[in-house]
């Protein structure tokens, strides 16, 4: 299966059914948190270091960006600095970029959220930043602390984000299907009046 093949079958899961499905499939911190509700991506990563008050390597990371791709920042979890706003998010939806992850507060929330377009952060600060720093682009980083190869499978929803290594991600695409067949089993003889307990066994 292809890359876009993956994630068309990734991204009908949520992230916990693909948590479920493999160990190497990693969760952020539930510091990196959506935007708004109902805020959902898919998608390869794109990935960017920024040293915290600069922003040029986000802005050359979606210059070079592929349509379909997440925007992934390592921004040294910082909480001081609002380096993606509006501006940076426009950008963005031109670029074909579904979706970023960043991991840093950012700024321009209200207009963010009128203009729909999926974002997980660490929350919002106004002040503003330089772009004399180039930063990195195209190199592995750290994301809610979770390493993020470019590449990577990222999806996020209202639980969060997780991260799928590339080179496991077709075995996890298999493995997901099994994973939510079993959770539909569960709550179906739930609904038939079985307990928790009695479903997996449990000693009261």
């Amino acid at each position: 299966m292809n890359n876009d093949g993956i994630v068309k079958v990734l991204q009908d899961f949520p992230t916990g059914n693909l948590c479920n499905a493999h160990s190497k499939v990693k969760a952020m911190s539930a510091m990196i948190s959506p935007l708004f509700e109902g805020a959902r991506i898919a998608g390869a990563a794109k990935t960017a270091v920024i040293v915290p008050g600069q922003n040029a390597a986000i802005h050359r990371a979606v210059h070079t960006a592929n349509r379909g791709q997440v925007l992934v920042v390592d921004g040294g979890a910082s909480q001081s600095f609002g380096p993606f706003g509006d501006i940076l998010a426009t950008n963005c939806l031109n670029q074909g970029i579904i979706g970023a992850v960043i991991d840093s507060t950012i700024r321009d929330v209200a207009d963010i959220k009128e203009m729909k377009f999926p974002v997980f952060c660490l929350g919002a600060h106004p002040a503003a930043t330089a772009k004399q720093q180039p930063g990195n682009i195209d190199v592995p980083v750290t994301c809610g602390g979770v390493r993020v190869c470019p590449g990577d499978i990222i999806v996020g929803d209202d639980d969060g984000v997780v991260v799928i290594p590339f080179e496991i991600a077709d075995v996890v695409a298999d493995r997901v299907q099994v994973v939510a067949d079993r959770e539909r089993e569960i709550k179906q003889k739930l609904a038939d009046g079985m307990t928790t307990c009695e479903i997996f066994e449990i000693t009261v």
